[in-house]
């Protein structure tokens, strides 16, 4: 049983506009991320938002998930991890963290790394793409407490380097791993990609 946490609220600082609510087809990318997520086997979403807040809330409104507010949001990645962490369904076994601002993952790839933490034998299990490490990362649940205790704008990061023996990396062919959006050029770039 999986629990899947979207982080939704950052500023987008370098971006100078909410990437949640950048436009991607009919969509925005937000949607996208949710809408991916709701064809695989997860048993919950739970999406934090924060800078947007309202705005975000709405569009997501008829989706089955759970959004929560992280008014803690400018202190970094880490407070809307542990929000998340606090809400997830204590008897899930896997938190599977996802970013917001990653909507060309495929969905081939989010059934191979679930499908593979469900095989039971790592504590993490993460994509790589072109020796890259990427997202999103499935943690086990007996990692949680550590997770609670993660600060600053780095999320769970560390605990791949701390269990790295523990961990599995899967081999992907889905750059999508790999591209978030921070600028405008990296919105323009994933645009010329989708409308190829």
């Amino acid at each position: 049983m999986i629990s899947a946490v979207v982080l939704a609220a950052g500023m987008s600082t370098r971006m100078g506009r909410s990437k949640q609510l950048l436009s991607i087809g009919e969509k925005t990318m937000i949607e996208v991320v949710i809408d991916k997520l709701l064809e695989v086997e997860i048993e919950e979403i739970i999406v934090v938002v924060g800078y947007q807040a309202d705005k975000i809330k709405d569009l997501l409104v008829d989706r089955d998930i759970q959004v929560i507010y992280n008014s803690e949001y400018k202190l970094g990645q880490s407070t809307s991890l542990i929000k998340a962490l606090e809400a997830i369904n204590q008897k899930h076994t896997g938190i599977l963290c996802m970013l917001g601002d990653q909507p060309l993952i495929d969905l081939s790839t989010l059934n191979c790394l679930i499908n593979k933490f469900k095989e039971g034998e790592e504590l993490i299990i993460f994509p790589k793409y072109n020796d890259q490490r990427g997202n999103p990362v499935i943690f086990s649940t007996k990692l949680k407490k550590e997770m609670l205790r993660v600060s600053g704008d780095q999320g769970a990061r560390s605990l791949i380097i701390k269990y790295r023996e523990q961990s599995k990396a899967i081999e992907v062919d889905d750059q999508g791993v790999i591209f978030d959006i921070d600028t405008e050029s990296d919105y323009q770039k994933l645009l010329e990609i989708v409308n190829k």
